[in-house]
């Protein structure tokens, strides 16, 4: 479940950024439209995810720590980086490239364990 939470939860932060970095106009597409639109499919956001869990499970490596996927099928790829910890919470930064896009959809999420020892996305 915080798995599926975790996916929809980057999907979500993707809609937003390329909301925000769309003219006005573009606002009104349907949010099945823009995640469509964002490039990446299922098995990226797959990839990505199971990149970024490498940085804190089953522990917390070193901050700066960088690992990079891509997906030959799709042409998407991307790095992850462990930018920060605090705590029981780490910072990742996404630079997200989908097929033939040069410039990088940048994405920091937090995510921190909880007591029963979960990673859960925070605010």
């Amino acid at each position: 479940m915080a798995r599926t939470i975790t996916r929809h939860a980057i999907k979500l932060m993707l809609v937003l950024a390329v909301t925000l970095a769309a003219p006005a106009g573009a606002i009104a597409k349907p949010l099945s439209k823009m995640l469509a639109d964002s490039g990446l499919s299922p098995q990226d956001f797959d990839m990505l995810l199971a990149k970024e869990k490498e940085l804190y499970i089953p522990k917390v490596r070193k901050t700066g720590t960088t690992l990079t996927w891509s997906n030959p099928a799709t042409g998407a790829r991307g790095d992850v980086k462990l930018a920060s910890v605090r705590g029981d919470c780490v910072v990742i930064a996404h630079s997200i490239y989908p097929k033939d896009v040069v410039e990088p959809i940048l994405l920091e999420p937090k995510m921190c364990k909880s007591a029963d020892g979960r990673w859960l996305l925070a605010p």
